[in-house]
């Protein structure tokens, strides 16, 4: 074989070698996308209105005061209802995005506490878990809840707090 037979043979097959890596039409193409975001109003409450179970009388028998949503109450077992002047279910002002969906997380019981006296309260509810707010983004919410009553409970004036939670869906 001729000395340059064999170097062409070499340098022809390096050639390929570097045309199969590179194609000789290469072309690089992109593709455009935006990136967005929207900052919306945070869900707030206020409280307009405590819940309030209003005058009530203790007797030998244990009993319960149911208070609705509504404000109307009544009285199970041992308990008297008293004056109804200071009766009322606990209001809420919910405020946030307009038509937005949000949910409610009630307490599932309190102590409510008159010196060395208590009482529970439990049962709270109100109009669903699941509320939207209106084309303004308000929303009025009320809430109601069941007053465990002991029998011969000490009179005295109970009081005790509680927190409802409300966040987007």
């Amino acid at each position: 074989m001729p000395k340059g037979f064999t170097g062409s043979i070499l340098a022809s097959a390096g050639a390929l070698l570097l045309a199969g890596t590179v194609p000789a039409h290469a072309q690089v193409r992109g593709a455009e996308a935006m990136a967005s975001a929207e900052i919306c109003q945070p869900v707030s409450i206020q409280k307009p209105a405590n819940l309030n179970f209003g005058a009530l009388i203790a007797t030998r028998s244990a009993g319960q005061v149911v208070l609705g949503q509504d404000g109307g109450r009544s009285a199970t077992g041992g308990v008297v209802l008293g004056s109804a002047e200071a009766v009322s279910s606990a209001a809420f002002q919910v405020a946030g995005e307009p038509h937005a969906t949000f949910s409610v997380t009630l307490p599932a019981s309190i102590e409510i506490i008159s010196a060395q006296s208590r009482m529970t309260v439990a049962g709270f509810s109100t109009f669903g878990t699941t509320q939207i707010l209106d084309a303004s983004g308000r929303r009025a919410l009320k809430v109601g809840a069941t007053l465990g009553v002991e029998a011969n409970q000490p009179p005295g004036a109970y009081t005790g707090s509680f927190t409802v939670t409300v966040a987007y869906n």
